[in-house]
């Protein structure tokens, strides 16, 4: 392989070759001392989508204020009662002396990251961040860990790494891995050829679409709204045995039950999953950024998988950083069910290789796929189907 240039906040262009194995020796290898983004200048966001939405939750949460907003659909954002109160400013529009002076947090995974920046600079501003890597500094304050680094790797973990990387049954995967792990590193994005960021099949990729049957009992962990348990019942074209949606969060579970509610053979639970049962302190309140945490001022039932005696053919597991207690707690349905796993890895460092490596190790004839579902080390799923579900 040539010499690469490994140097953080940059992209590398590669081809999709067969064996990466020096690539990710050389990620690995590498030392950095990246730091979470602090704020010490005034904020601008940049993104109105999802991201944007909970940025402006997250600073208004923690009091620090922001100048505006800028989002090229400023002017329908307006109408939006989300953002009233909140100046809404076109790109075309901003006054070059903001430009200068404030720092500009981008609240985009929608697209690649570095080439938006980039873009960004060329336009002028002078200061840029992403909103993870700003959100990671405050992460003692606020339960919104996803802009980890991996930090330091030794040799053990280099083979437990590898090992996940040779278990893994496509090169389409292998890229995938390389990729998270160049940005969890190094904060270094890895564009290969032919390789798309693609959110709208997030749980449902192609080979999990070819392992479903008519009869799943698919079983939705960390629920929140219904999203993908409403996209599940879509795809299989309501036929299906039972659903099982479990999630914790009062506002979301309100939520839940409301766009569930005409589901016939459904039951949700009202619980967090770990890997025993009883009680814990839990965030919440925070959407999408609920989850057990030290941090939290409410106690909730937690409770396995196992404990809940559910016969699962399909897990879709999504618990913002407690997916490995989770599946720790699930080890004898996995082993006695043999069930479809779809499992977030990218809420901490567990995802870069304790929990595929956890799933790989519990589970015998298997096939083992990663695919992102976003940027910036993001939407990063671990997909598991036995063998005997994928059709030929």
């Amino acid at each position: 392989m040539k010499k690469l240039n490994l140097k953080p906040y940059t992209s590398l262009s590669l081809l999709l070759q067969k064996d990466e194995l020096d690539l990710l020796e050389k990620i690995l290898s590498s030392n950095c001392e990246l730091q979470p983004k602090k704020i010490n200048k005034p904020v601008i966001l940049y993104g109105a989508g999802s991201l944007g939405r909970m940025a402006k939750k997250f600073f208004n949460y923690l009091n620090i204020p922001f100048l505006y907003l800028v989002d090229k659909n400023a002017n329908q954002l307006k109408k939006d009662k989300f953002w009233q109160n909140t100046k809404i400013i076109h790109p075309d529009d901003v006054d070059e002396i903001d430009k200068n002076k404030c720092l500009l947090v981008i609240c985009i995974v929608t697209t690649p990251l570095i080439a938006l920046r980039d873009e960004l600079k060329d336009n002028g501003w002078k200061d840029t961040a992403f909103f993870y890597d700003v959100a990671e500094n405050y992460c003692d304050k606020y339960p919104l860990n996803n802009g980890w680094f991996l930090g330091k790797i030794d040799n053990k973990e280099k083979k437990l790494i590898t090992k996940v990387y040779s278990s893994l049954s496509d090169n389409v995967s292998r890229a995938y891995y390389l990729q998270f792990l160049a940005w969890r590193k190094l904060r270094i994005e890895l564009l290969f050829s032919n390789l798309e960021i693609n959110n709208d099949n997030r749980f449902f990729i192609p080979e999990i679409m070819n392992a479903l049957q008519k009869n799943e009992i698919f079983v939705d962990c960390g629920a929140h709204h219904g999203s993908v348990t409403e996209k599940f019942l879509k795809i299989v074209h309501n036929k299906y045995k039972k659903i099982y949606a479990i999630e914790p969060d009062r506002d979301n579970l309100e939520m839940l039950e409301n766009r569930l509610k005409d589901i016939s053979i459904i039951k949700i639970i009202e619980c967090a999953l770990s890997d025993k049962n009883g009680e814990e302190i839990f965030c919440q309140g925070f959407d999408f950024a609920s989850k057990l945490s030290r941090l939290g001022k409410d106690n909730v039932k937690i409770a396995t998988i196992d404990n809940l005696n559910i016969p699962a053919t399909f897990i879709k597991m999504h618990l913002e950083g407690g997916e490995l207690n989770a599946l720790k707690g699930a080890v004898d349905t996995i082993r006695k069910y043999r069930p479809i796993m779809a499992v977030t890895i990218y809420h901490n460092s567990d995802g870069a290789w304790r929990i595929p490596l956890f799933l790989i190790s519990n589970t015998k004839n298997y096939k083992y796929y990663i695919r992102l579902h976003s940027w910036g080390g993001t939407g990063a799923v671990f997909y598991a189907i036995p063998e005997e579900k994928i059709k030929i």
